[in-house]
């Protein structure tokens, strides 16, 4: 697929996948793993990537992107971020990429690009994962959830585990879930606790019981070294041209 970075550009340019086939299904969810804290997002839904029959349908370039370049084996790749469609075990859309905007605005104009594209799949609820740093974990690693709609929140908490949150959730993990409550879209942030340690693999391997538990898709590691060898592969498999 050819880069679609385009000089003088001022937004995320969306580049499609070519025949990209018609899917619709208001039971899809869109779930979000870009980098945060602990990377815990990505890690989790590189395990999912690695585990599903899926199509990529998208990928996007934002000029706010990180100003750097991600370098392996000496091969020189764009940030980007990448949107997925698998229809089963249920219909989903993974958010997936090496970076996400890093201005307020960026993110924003971000956000409202991923939001559209999910729409035009017929999606009504969005899923966000992401690290919730703090200086003492525990063993477990305990999860918080929040929302912008009380019924949701309180439907999910209980089966997921999770505690209520307060606070700060700085980037696409909270954004998304606000401006998807403003298209009559239903959303929940995940945040599981991490020391900040990248990648962090305990704080990973929560995000995806929860998820399991949210979307009944029983679709698990049995082992750290089983998570972190799959996110070893989408590394080298899902971050490329």
């Amino acid at each position: 697929m050819k880069c679609g970075v385009r000089k003088g550009m001022l937004e995320t340019d969306v580049v499609f996948e070519k025949e990209l086939e018609d899917f619709y299904s208001e039971d899809i969810v869109l779930i979000e793993g870009l980098p945060g804290v602990g990377l815990v997002a990505k890690v989790a839904v590189s395990y999912l990537l690695t585990k599903l029959n899926l199509k990529r349908v998208c990928r996007l370039y934002s000029p706010y992107f990180p100003s750097v370049g991600f370098i392996r084996d000496g091969r020189l790749v764009f940030s980007f971020s990448d949107i997925y469609l698998a229809k089963s075990p249920r219909p989903m859309l993974l958010l997936y990429g090496n970076a996400q905007p890093m201005t307020s605005y960026g993110q924003y104009e971000f956000c409202e690009k991923v939001l559209d594209i999910a729409q035009r799949f017929g999606c009504k609820f969005v899923v966000t994962l992401g690290g919730y740093g703090r200086e003492l974990v525990s063993d477990k690693r305990m999860v918080f959830c929040s929302s912008t709609d009380r019924n949701v929140l309180e439907r999910w908490i209980k089966k997921i585990g999770g505690l209520r949150y307060s606070g700060q959730i700085i980037g696409v993990a909270g954004l998304l879930v606000t401006l998807a409550s403003m298209r009559n879209m239903s959303g929940l942030s995940i945040l599981v606790e991490t020391n900040g340690l990248a990648p962090d693999f305990f704080g990973a391997m929560r995000a995806i019981e929860s998820l399991n538990k949210l979307l009944d898709i029983n679709i698990r590691p049995k082992d750290l070294e089983e998570l972190s060898s799959a996110y070893a592969f989408a590394e080298i498999e899902y971050e490329r041209l």
